[in-house]
C-alpha cells in the first residue's frame, strides 16, 4: 500500500515519526493545521506542493505567529524520517488517512470543523469509521458489576446492529468491546497509545481479520501512554458516535472531563448507569446534563439512546425531495451530473462493487432511480415509499447493516428503525442476523416463500 504525496506532506506537517523527544520543528496541532490547511486552500495550493521546495515564493502571502516559515521548513526537511517509519507501519498492516480522503469519518469534520484531526493512524475495516454507534466509557479500574454492565452494553448493542466506538482501555472500554466482538457485532477503537502494538495483539487480530473491528489513533502509532493524549482523544470517542454511555466516572480524570465536554458541546446524547459507588461523578455528570439509564442492560431499548426527549424524529427532506425529483423527471445520472467528483457510497454498491447502473433486482437502473412495480405517482407517495424505492436499490443485491443504511441515507436511526420494521413486517426486507442486516426481498423470493 503506497502513500499518495499529499497524505506524505499533510504527515510531514503533523505528525511524529519517533517516540517523545525534542525535535527541531514541533509538528502542528490540529487547530494550528487547520488554520493553515484552509490558507492554502483560498490560496488554491495544495499540500503536496510544499515538497517540492519554493517555500518562500509558495508561501509569500502568509504570516502566523506560531506556524512560521521556519518551522515549516524544518517540518518539510523530514522526508527521511517519514520513509523509514511509513515502510515500518505500512508492513505492520497500519494505513494512514487524511482530512481530503473520502472515507475520512464525516463526523468529525461535521462536529469538530477545522479542529478535526489532520491525520488518522488505524488499522482494520475504516468504513466502520462512517457508521456512527454508541460510544461507551468509564473507568479503568471499574468493578466487577461495572465491566459486566459494559459487555452486557457490547452484546446488546451488536445484537441490534449497533457499533460499539470506545477508547481500548482496561476496564470498561475493553469489556464494552470484547462484548460487542465476541456477539459477531462492529466496533471502533479510538486509542490514546500503543496503536501498533494493538494491531498485532491476539486479542484483537482475528477481529481485525473478519472486518469487524478498527482501531484508530491520531498520535504517533508507537507512542506509550500519556494521559494528555487520552484526554484528547475523548472527544473523538463521542464525535463518532451518535449516543454516549458513561459506566463510571470519577469526580475528576478522563471519563470526566470527557464527559462534561460533551454536556457542553452535545455532540451525542449522553447516557449514565445508577452506582452506589459514593466517590463516582455519576450523578453530578446527570445534573449537569446527563440522563440516568436502566439499572439493567436487559432493561435498555437501544434505539431510545439514540434520541433525547427534545428530539423531533425526523428525517432529512433533502434526500427525499431529491429522491422524488429523481422519479418524477425520470432519474439523475450522479456521473454525468458531477463528472469531477469521486463516487460515493450514496452511488455505489460498496459490497458488491456494483453501481447504480448495474441489475439491481433484475432491472436495469441506469444510474437512476427505479421505479417500484406499482408503486403510485409521485405526488402521492409518502417518506415511507421513498424509503422504499431507496432500501430496495441498496439491498437488493447484497444486505446492509442499519449503519451502512443510516450512513448513506443520512436518515435519523430512530426514523430508519421504524422503517425496517415496517417493511420487514410487509415482507418488503429480511432481517438477518449475527451481525444485523437487511435484504430486500425480491418477487422470486416471495413467491417461494409462499
Amino acid at each position: 500500500m503506497s502513500v499518495s504525496p499529499n497524505t506524505q506532506a499533510v504527515l510531514l506537517l503533523t505528525a511524529h515519526f519517533a517516540k517523545a523527544r525534542k525535535e527541531a520543528a514541533k509538528p502542528l496541532t490540529p487547530k494550528e493545521w487547520g488554520r493553515f490547511a484552509l490558507w492554502l486552500k483560498e490560496n488554491a495550493l495544495t499540500p503536496e506542493q510544499l515538497m517540492n521546495g519554493r517555500l518562500d515564493e509558495l508561501l509569500s502571502g502568509w504570516s502566523d505567529k506560531t506556524i512560521t516559515l521556519e518551522r515549516i521548513e524544518g517540518l518539510m526537511d523530514r522526508g527521511s524520517a517519514l520513509a523509514l517509519a511509513m515502510e515500518k507501519w505500512l508492513r505492520a498492516g497500519l494505513w494512514v488517512m487524511t482530512r481530503s480522503d473520502p472515507d475520512y469519518p464525516a463526523r468529525l469534520k461535521k462536529r469538530l470543523r477545522t479542529d478535526s484531526p489532520a491525520i488518522l493512524f488505524g488499522c482494520g475495516n475504516r468504513t466502520l469509521l462512517n457508521g456512527g454507534g454508541l460510544a461507551v466509557v468509564g473507568s479503568r479500574n471499574a468493578a466487577e458489576q461495572d465491566l459486566a454492565y459494559s459487555r452486557g452494553l457490547g452484546a446488546g448493542a451488536a445484537s441490534e446492529g449497533y457499533s460499539i466506538v470506545s477508547g481500548g482501555a482496561r476496564g470498561v472500554d475493553e469489556s464494552a468491546m470484547l462484548g460487542a466482538l465476541e456477539a459477531e457485532g462492529t466496533v471502533i477503537g479510538v486509542l490514546a497509545d500503543s496503536l501498533l502494538r494493538a494491531c498485532s495483539t491476539a486479542r484483537y487480530r482475528k477481529y481485525l481479520m473478519a472486518n469487524n473491528l478498527v482501531l484508530i489513533s491520531t498520535f504517533y502509532p508507537e507512542a506509550g501512554f500519556n494521559a494528555g493524549n487520552a484526554m484528547q482523544r475523548n472527544k473523538y470517542i463521542y464525535c463518532l458516535s451518535d449516543a454516549a454511555m458513561v459506566v463510571h466516572s470519577g469526580e475528576k480524570g478522563g471519563t470526566w472531563s470527557g464527559a462534561m465536554e460533551d454536556v457542553k458541546k452535545q455532540w451525542a446524547p449522553l447516557w449514565v448507569k445508577r452506582t452506589s459507588d459514593p466517590k463516582a461523578g455519576n450523578a453530578a455528570i446527570v445534573k449537569a446534563g446527563g440522563v440516568w439509564a436502566p439499572e439493567s442492560v436487559k432493561d435498555i431499548d437501544f434505539r431510545s439512546l439514540f434520541s433525547t426527549q427534545s428530539e423531533v424524529v425526523g428525517v432529512d427532506e433533502d434526500l427525499f425531495t431529491q429522491a422524488a425529483n429523481e422519479i418524477s423527471e425520470g432519474g439523475t445520472d450522479y456521473r454525468q451530473e458531477y463528472p469531477d467528483e469521486p463516487v460515493s457510497a450514496s452511488m455505489i454498491d460498496e459490497e458488491s462493487g456494483s453501481g447504480l447502473g448495474s441489475e439491481t433486482g433484475g432491472a436495469e437502473t441506469n444510474g437512476v432511480l427505479p421505479e417500484r412495480a406499482g408503486s403510485p405517482p409521485v405526488e402521492e407517495l409518502d417518506f415511507y415509499d421513498l424509503f422504499l424505492v431507496k432500501a430496495e436499490l441498496l439491498c437488493s443485491d447484497a444486505p446492509k447493516t442499519p449503519g451502512e443504511l443510516v450512513e448513506t441515507l443520512d436518515l435519523n436511526k430512530t426514523q430508519l428503525d421504524v422503517w425496517l420494521k415496517r417493511a420487514v413486517s410487509e415482507q418488503k426486507l429480511k432481517k438477518l442476523a449475527r451481525p444485523v442486516r437487511y435484504q430486500w426481498i425480491t418477487a422470486r423470493q416471495s413467491t417461494m416463500a409462499l
